[in-house]
């Protein structure tokens, strides 16, 4: 037994470290392209970037606005799409607007969607129609884009057997106690999710937050229509791509993302939805080799934080203080690195330590998802969510 035990320590230990190492191997391959390396051709290439839009958040409008002052090489047209009754959405996508002359954006009004009708979809089909750019970007209206992230993702694409190449999210908000404890959750947690397994299996999925894709390659693959019934969107659009024979790139593009979480209530409404969506979509993916990758490379070790915790707090001895202090030390070691080399320092020194303690509780917050009714609320709008990804309003957010 005891010789178990030491096997699985020091395989738990071993996985970290090889995260670890993945990370800093897939950085090492990439640099921002410094102004002089950049190609003189680019700005006769136009990208289109499509932004569905639902106001209710405080810091969408520090988002949105970021993205107009990202700097690139590329022309690029913004294409807001916004529903006909938000009219708070529409107002102040106006100010912005008329705040930025000098870009080129189109504020595109829609009706709201039909029930089981994805929001997000139902815009990008329509979004997609008005656009003009050789390549089409799909962000998020909480995602901040870095300077040069269209010239880190677009020569992905030049790799003729790559369809679609995204980003890695991270959390810019940790204004009050709920904020950062979400922010901690996905910086603790993002690059050694979305990274290491690409080791060893293509990408089987995309953040849906940011990517980018050949216009001419969405249309082979009839854009996003189809995808309409699924509120997964983002594994919905990577399965759509693997059906072509096409392949998921992860760029190095590190984004920033902003959300204002107000009370518990709030922050717990969001972790929900984080883990029912893999449950209507990874998790029921049909290749065995995705799902034995999937399980034992991502799932598998966010639990074993918890499980040190556990076993030290059930078996004090010299042994386990000691390993859990080589484990907890090590990983607050290379978080604080992730912090300062890829993820602009988003999350402050003296925070650092909720990023371990929200790798602990992880397991519990996959649990209660697990056993929690499907329904998620975004920004008002209830939704459940079946076991095959599709949905159903129950209310929307302007309904009386």
């Amino acid at each position: 037994m005891n010789l178990l035990i030491i096997i699985l320590a020091i395989t738990i230990l071993a996985v970290r470290i090889w995260k670890y190492q993945t990370i800093t191997h897939f950085f090492s391959q990439v640099s921002p392209p410094l102004p002089d390396e950049i190609g003189q051709d680019n700005d006769n290439i136009q990208i289109s970037i499509l932004q569905p839009i639902l106001s209710g958040d405080p810091t969408l409008w520090s988002c949105l606005s970021g993205n107009l002052e990202m700097v690139t090489s590329y022309q690029c047209e913004f294409l807001w799409l916004v529903d006909t009754d938000d009219e708070i959405g529409i107002a102040g996508c106006q100010e912005l607007i008329n705040s930025y002359p000098e870009r080129h954006i189109r504020l595109l009004t829609l009706p709201p969607p039909p029930d089981k009708i994805s929001p997000k979809t139902y815009k990008l089909i329509e979004g997609l129609k008005q656009s003009q750019g050789e390549y089409i970007t799909v962000l998020d209206d909480d995602t901040i884009l870095p300077d040069w992230a269209f010239e880190q993702s677009l020569p992905l694409l030049n790799q003729p057997e790559i369809g679609v190449t995204f980003g890695l999210p991270y959390y810019l908000n940790f204004s009050n106690l709920w904020s950062s404890l979400l922010a901690a959750v996905v910086n603790g947690n993002s690059l050694l999710t979305y990274i290491p397994y690409t080791y060893l299996i293509k990408p089987i999925t995309l953040n849906g937050m940011f990517f980018v894709i050949k216009k001419e390659i969405l249309a082979q693959i009839n854009g996003f229509s189809g995808l309409e019934n699924t509120l997964v969107d983002d594994h919905a659009i990577a399965m759509r791509f693997r059906e072509y024979n096409y392949q998921l790139k992860q760029s190095p593009v590190c984004h920033g993302i902003s959300t204002q979480v107000n009370n518990l209530t709030h922050y717990l409404n969001i972790i929900n939805r984080w883990f029912i969506f893999p449950q209507a979509s990874i998790m029921r993916l049909g290749n065995f080799q995705d799902l034995l990758i999937f399980y034992t490379i991502v799932l598998l070790p966010t639990c074993f934080p918890l499980l040190i915790f556990l076993y030290t707090l059930i078996f004090p001895s010299i042994y386990t203080l000691t390993y859990s202090l080589i484990y907890f030390s090590f990983s607050y070691w290379m978080l604080a690195k992730f912090n300062q080399n890829y993820l602009n320092q988003a999350t402050p020194n003296h925070k650092i330590i909720l990023l371990i303690i929200l790798q602990i509780l992880l397991p519990i917050n996959i649990i209660l998802s697990l056993i929690s009714p499907k329904k998620i609320n975004w920004r008002g709008h209830i939704m459940e969510i079946k076991k095959d990804g599709t949905f159903t309003f129950i209310q929307r957010r302007n309904q009386n």
